[in-house]
């Protein structure tokens, strides 16, 4: 027991003794930090402005382009589903032209046809001479079918297939065109029909409208001329109506005329031998 004591308090001693050496002994100043210098500044790399797109581009989008296909495709398949008239060229008659262009107009019409259809339409109809010349005129002309108006495309068509020699020809007959025995209707057709191919027959509405009044038949032109019309469907419309009523009152006329004569041959004495004799006196008795 002794001993442990002994050993127990030498150690408190060293203990003791390493406190206070660890006291005594200097400390060694910090060493400083060397301060950390700031990265440099990054220069900001210049960024290009995107324009916004403008609102009225022309470039197409890939969808509008699908879409407008859809709809060029389904007026051809409905243009096609009514059986237009072809055209050829083989011959080149003014009349023919025409009336193959009055039909086209006619059709588009029906089927509610845009303006910027009918020519590419109307071209699905050419055959022979005629595909060959249309194909030969727009790259001549360096033509795209989307715009060439319908107007354009008539004129182009006239000036190939009506010779100058009939263009002439119908401006001495328009000259002297005037209604004379055939009805407002069939006059106007024929009217119509020089104008159609030769377009500078007359010169706006208006003296479309003086010419056809003063074609009409001179009865017809009394009345018509009373009322001062301005533009020619003012004119034909009054002229219907004038040659209408014309017709009404000749046909009344003629059916009074039919009366008075039915009447006429009621009170007209029978004929015959039965009709002499009673007009005759009787005999005189003989004298004696």
């Amino acid at each position: 027991m002794r001993q442990q004591g002994e050993q127990i308090g030498k150690l408190h001693e060293m203990m003791a003794r390493q406190t206070a050496a660890a006291t005594s002994m200097p400390r060694d100043p910090p060493t400083p930090v060397a301060p950390v210098a700031p990265p440099p500044a990054m220069a900001a790399a210049p960024v290009t402005a995107v324009p916004p797109a403008a609102s009225g581009s022309s470039a197409p989008i890939p969808s509008e382009l699908g879409a407008e296909k859809e709809r060029s495709l389904a007026a051809l398949t409905t243009f096609k589903r009514f059986n237009p008239p072809t055209f050829d060229g083989d011959v080149k008659d003014p009349w023919t032209v025409e009336t193959w262009l009055s039909a086209m107009e006619a059709l588009f019409k029906d089927i509610y046809t845009l303006e910027k259809d009918k020519v590419r339409l109307a071209a699905h109809c050419f055959e022979g001479s005629a595909r060959m010349w249309w194909d030969q005129a727009r790259k001549n002309r360096s033509l795209d079918t989307a715009s060439v108006t319908w107007e354009t495309f008539r004129e182009m068509l006239l000036l190939e297939y009506f010779p100058d020699s009939d263009r002439r020809k119908i401006k001495e007959n328009f000259r002297k065109l005037k209604q004379g025995n055939r009805s407002v209707r069939e006059y106007e057709r024929e009217f119509t029909h020089m104008i159609n191919c030769v377009s500078d027959l007359v010169h706006g509405d208006r003296d479309r409208a003086e010419v056809f009044e003063h074609g009409l038949r001179p009865e017809i032109f009394k009345t018509v001329h009373a009322f001062r019309l301005k533009t020619y469907e003012e004119v034909l419309d009054r002229a219907l109506w004038v040659e209408s009523g014309n017709a009404i009152a000749r046909d009344e006329r003629e059916a009074y005329k039919r009366e008075k004569d039915r009447e006429k041959a009621k009170k007209r004495p029978a004929g015959g031998s039965a009709g002499q004799s009673s007009s005759k006196r009787p005999p005189r008795p003989q004298r004696s």
